[in-house]
């Protein structure tokens, strides 16, 4: 009968850690052969019945790479910018190094980057990753749409006492227009440096998701005027409201529904409500899903709006 294999440390870490730590720590080789482990990539094991944790992993490299730096996408998703949908800090894992520190380091789902001289270096979480407003800047040269480029600038302004503020109280704003815009600077050369310098002119507190700044993006690209974003409204009887974007001297706003409003069903109810209290007020509200950003929607949305704006102009 073969020997039975020795059980996992229970003090190690949940699903992937790097073996030069846990060998350090009294892991021993014949461990490592387990048959719950598998080999993520050189110097990484995995446990086989979980799924490799995002921050696990990043503090399993950083062990192995002292001298790196997170970045790109790792970082975005770290400091919690708002990224296109299926866009992931996770694969691969972006790892910046500086020349005199190895240069970019090669290994399975990590890709490697050469960690500009300038670069603005946080430790967060417990790992090192670039500061978030440079960070946002080194997204403009990912090939991101300009509205998503624009809303994960908008991520790191949100406000202070917005929805993520009241999730995460004292971490927003994250970053300022200021130092996103000294960012830029210190990037000469820099190929995406273009695109960041004009999505800067396009960055606005207080938007609520990435939705409600790719959604006042592509209004102003379509010829209307700018809405600001999640302004307060007082309706006649006295109730204040913010709705997303507000054209408030035409009384016409935008409400944006995300799936989290059509799942919750107490949460519907108080939009349907709310929508036609403004109504009765006087209010054109116009309620949109993520279906606007096909073509399709697009198109129903821009005629809806178009009518809204002639109602107005010839009322």
């Amino acid at each position: 009968m073969p020997p039975r294999k020795r059980p996992l440390p229970d003090a190690l870490p949940t699903t992937c850690f790097s073996t030069q730590q846990e060998l350090a720590g009294g892991l021993t080789p014949h461990h490592l052969r387990h048959p719950e482990l598998r080999v993520v990539s050189r110097g990484v094991r995995q446990r086989r019945d979980h799924e490799v944790d995002f921050l696990e992993h990043l503090v399993a490299l950083q062990h192995i790479h002292p001298m790196g730096v997170f970045s790109h996408e790792t970082a975005a998703a770290l400091w919690g910018i708002w990224l296109p949908a299926g866009t992931t800090g996770g694969h691969p894992v972006h790892l910046s190094k500086a020349p005199q520190a190895g240069g970019p380091p090669r290994r399975l789902q990590v890709k490697g980057h050469v960690l500009p001289v300038h670069a603005t270096i946080k430790r967060y979480q417990g790992v090192r990753v670039t500061g978030p407003s440079w960070t946002w800047v080194e997204l403009a040269a990912t090939g991101m749409e300009f509205d998503d480029l624009v809303a994960a600038g908008d991520s790191l302004l949100q406000s202070e006492d917005g929805p993520a503020a009241q999730r995460n109280p004292g971490v927003h704003p994250i970053s300022s227009i200021q130092a996103m815009g000294d960012a830029i600077s210190n990037r000469p050369g820099f190929r995406g440096l273009g695109r960041a310098r004009e999505a800067l002119t396009w960055l606005r507190s207080g938007s609520h998701s990435a939705q409600e700044s790719r959604l006042r993006v592509r209004v102003v690209q379509a010829g209307y005027p700018e809405p600001p974003v999640n302004p307060e409204v007082v309706l006649t009887s006295g109730e204040r409201i913010s709705p997303d974007l507000v054209w408030a001297e035409l009384k016409i706003c935008l409400q944006y529904e995300g799936e989290h409003h059509r799942s919750d069903a107490d949460q519907w109810d108080r939009d349907i409500q709310r929508d036609l209290r403004m109504q009765r007020d006087g209010w054109i509200v116009i309620r949109v899903t993520k279906k606007v950003f096909t073509d399709t929607g697009w198109a129903e949305f821009r005629e809806n709006l178009r009518l809204a704006f002639a109602s107005r102009q010839h009322g």
